[in-house]
């Protein structure tokens, strides 16, 4: 599922929401994204893709994701979701939160 990086960067830079990268000798990735005040991660490894919102009763270490994908499309559309809840739309120097 690392083919979906690029999906997820330009999301990230339409949006110009926080996050960071890591990646790991395995070839898996994960990405720590906050939107709208809360804090999700990405897992790609091999043939899942992982979506985990973080809260205080969970672990941003947690190797389980919340939900795992294993077709691109239910993951876009989840993913989205992510930006579509929390009423993010681009702006030119920032993100803007809508009501």
């Amino acid at each position: 599922m690392t083919e979906l990086l690029p999906y997820i960067a330009d999301k990230i830079e339409k949006f110009k929401v926080r996050h960071d990268i890591h990646t790991f000798d395995s070839e898996a990735i994960m990405i720590d994204i906050w939107v709208d005040n809360k804090f999700y991660v990405v897992q790609l490894d091999g043939a899942i893709a992982g979506l985990s919102l973080v809260t205080n009763e969970t672990t941003p270490f947690d190797v389980i994701p919340e939900h795992s994908f294993n077709d691109i499309n239910e993951f876009k559309n989840a993913f989205d979701n992510i930006f579509a809840l929390a009423g993010v739309v681009s702006g030119k120097d920032s993100i803007t939160v809508t009501d």
